[in-house]
């Protein structure tokens, strides 16, 4: 991947230079709660409860912040190996998430071997997979699919989930640099999570698209070319 230098000097240094900030916050929070909680009325309470949940959100977007200035790609790590491989190790990463939300997750067969950086392309699968997790029905029966379609040229992979969906006409917004819908915002993430993804896919000579209708769920497609 050709990285902006720049542009990677900059995430580190605000990751650095907000870590020490928000330590303190959380800090003087706790003990504001610790020694004069016993005092506060029950909106002081909810106040507190308000900040350590900001700056845990905030915690969160430095932890994304600084996974997005490490994503690199380099094709000397590439090499081949069957992408099942790839999707069990992204699935044991997420096997808590899926158990406490009762989901049913199937994966396909006759997956192929695929020609990547494997510790790149297992980020890809984990975070489309934990994307589907939060975003799968909670009224009925959560469902997520994965599995590959293959062509003369690429492997496509796809993540379908039967989650809230989005209007057809976001689909440019959803992996813009902290791009966060407004049907979605109810739910936990900073928005960083597709952009790196969509920067891993796109250095391997792939591309990523989603397919959306509100209430229909999403299915997020990303294609590796075939090895020559």
């Amino acid at each position: 991947m050709e990285k902006n230098e720049n542009l990677d000097v900059c995430l580190r240094t605000i990751a650095h230079e907000l870590k020490h900030p928000l330590s303190a916050i959380h800090g003087f929070v706790a003990l504001l709660g610790e020694r004069y909680g016993h005092e506060l009325p029950k909106e002081g309470k909810h106040y507190i409860d308000r900040i350590n949940s900001n700056v845990r959100r905030a915690e969160d977007l430095l932890a994304d912040i600084i996974r997005l200035a490490r994503v690199q790609v380099s094709d000397m790590d590439f090499k081949k190996v069957p992408s099942r491989d790839l999707i069990d190790s992204a699935v044991e990463t997420l096997s808590y998430q899926l158990s406490e939300g009762d989901v049913s997750l199937s994966v396909g067969s006759d997956l192929p071997e695929v020609l990547c950086d494997p510790a790149a392309i297992t980020i890809v699968f984990t975070n489309l997979i934990s994307n589907a997790i939060k975003y799968s029905k909670r009224s009925t029966e959560r469902r997520i699919e994965v599995g590959c379609r293959t062509d003369e040229i690429f492997y496509k992979f796809y993540i379908k989930d039967n989650g809230i969906g989005f209007k057809s006409g976001d689909r440019s917004h959803v992996f813009q640099l902290f791009g966060r819908l407004r049907t979605r915002r109810e739910i936990e993430g900073t928005g960083l999570g597709l952009t790196i993804v969509k920067g891993i896919v796109e250095a391997h000579g792939g591309e990523i698209w989603v397919e959306s209708r509100m209430h229909r769920g999403a299915t997020f497609f990303f294609t590796l070319p075939k090895p020559a």
